[in-house]
């Protein structure tokens, strides 16, 4: 079966519509946090669909606004300073900001799928290098369902390709959190199924952005995306 590759940003931004600035003020701050971004995330998905000439969708509204990565019976889908808004103001959220990626990416495979393609789909995200104190040691996780046999071939590939370009790199597997929780590759595991459908997020640490060192974090772009071309050559053979 052919395969069709598409790559996807769900935290590409902070940004908050005018409507809704005045749910932030004296609290801007957290809109320039890990909290309502994810840092360098849009600048590594579009360079990776550039190089490889991928279809790339990306929402830059901030999360904080409302979570594009969630479901929609998700506690976390609403944050703390939206959360209380009345259900009508949620629902109008929803369909201006929440509902048109979502939408836009399942039209998407379900196109190539009737074209008789099986998606290859890829959800670029970064995390932030410690959490609750704790320093997180993965640098790149690569978030999949196990049970998924295609799933984890592709893994296997993607890994073995970060790995030729940097030994050094610590690749880990539903790491630094587990492939199965709440996503939107999860969620369209649940629309399409196995053999059309093969879903990943890409999580990157954030401590290559933050360094402020554009060499080595433009390298790491490069290895990424010389890694995801890989695995484009290895499956155009099946």
């Amino acid at each position: 079966m052919p395969q069709s590759f598409i790559l996807t940003c769900e935290h590409a931004g902070n940004n908050i519509p005018a409507a809704y600035e005045h749910l932030f003020y004296g609290q801007e701050e957290v809109l320039y946090s890990h909290k309502a971004i994810d840092f360098g995330a849009l600048w590594l998905a579009k360079s990776m669909a550039k190089y490889n000439k991928l279809p790339f969708y990306f929402t830059s509204t901030s999360r904080l606004l409302v979570e594009a990565n969630r479901s929609l019976d998700n506690e976390e889908l609403f944050s703390q300073y939206t959360k209380n808004l009345p259900e009508p103001a949620k629902e109008t959220i929803l369909e201006q900001f929440y509902f048109p990626h979502r939408k836009q990416v399942e039209s998407a495979i379900k196109s190539e799928i009737t074209n008789g393609n099986q998606v290859i789909h890829l959800a670029v995200h970064t995390f932030t290098p410690a959490m609750d104190g704790k320093v997180r040691e993965t640098d790149i996780g690569i978030l999949f369902d196990p049970v998924r046999s295609f799933e984890q071939r592709i893994a296997d590939i993607f890994k073995i390709g970060l790995l030729a370009q940097n030994s050094d790199l610590k690749v880990q597997y539903n790491s630094p959190y587990p492939g199965i929780a709440d996503g939107l590759p999860t969620y369209l595991r649940k629309q399409f199924t196995d053999p059309h459908y093969a879903g990943f997020e890409l999580e990157v640490n954030q401590k290559f952005f933050l360094s402020g060192e554009k060499k080595g974090w433009n390298a790491l772009i490069r290895n990424l995306t010389a890694a995801l071309a890989l695995v484009i050559k290895n499956q155009t053979k099946y």
